[in-house]
């Protein structure tokens, strides 16, 4: 019982380490020009935290995703 323990523990560790991603908060103002700003190797939390807090309207993508 106590590898399975560890095991299952090993894994949740690996994958709650690896959620951290780069992330770009793509905003729009009122003119309509569109800006892409980067959020580098944050959570999802964090990266939406921060992208709601830029100005204008804004939506999270993940890097590489459009």
């Amino acid at each position: 019982m106590k590898k399975v323990f560890t095991i299952l523990s090993v894994l949740a560790i690996i994958g709650l380490s690896s959620c951290k991603q780069d992330w770009v908060c793509q905003c729009m103002d009122d003119s309509g020009k569109v800006t892409n700003n980067p959020i580098n190797g944050g959570t999802f939390l964090h990266a939406e935290h921060d992208c709601k807090h830029m100005s204008g309207k804004c939506s999270l993508l993940t890097e590489g995703r459009q």
